[in-house]
């Protein structure tokens, strides 16, 4: 059911150092246990209706999100930000619609990070 599994991270923004810069935590819950799916045609026009080129679809249990922002696939390293989630009608599981990123670069849509 699970074929590899994914570290979740929360980024909570605390302020500014002294240097100004924007002061931010990273919160990462790891060994989550995850399923990669193939995108649907749905969540293809979906997230280009938003403004966003959707990569992958990846299931895990709802009670292991709770609103994170990134999450990391612990096989290959590669990096993505949760786009949107779905939750199925009475079903413990959620479904995040992602992207994924370069490390360290912040993809800017229409002005914003």
């Amino acid at each position: 059911m699970w074929d590899r599994s994914i570290t979740l991270i929360h980024q909570i923004e605390n302020g500014r150092d002294p240097d100004g810069f924007a002061a931010v935590e990273h919160i990462c819950m790891g060994h989550v246990p995850a399923m990669f799916q193939d995108l649907t045609r749905n969540d293809q026009i979906l997230a280009n209706q938003r403004g966003y080129e959707a990569d992958q679809n990846i299931e895990i249990m709802a009670c292991n999100y709770h609103d994170e922002t990134l999450l990391t696939d612990e096989e290959t390293g590669k990096v993505y930000e949760i786009m949107r989630t779905f939750r199925p009608a009475g079903s413990r599981r959620i479904i995040l619609t992602c992207r994924s990123r370069e490390r360290g670069v912040l993809k800017k849509e229409n002005g914003n990070f």
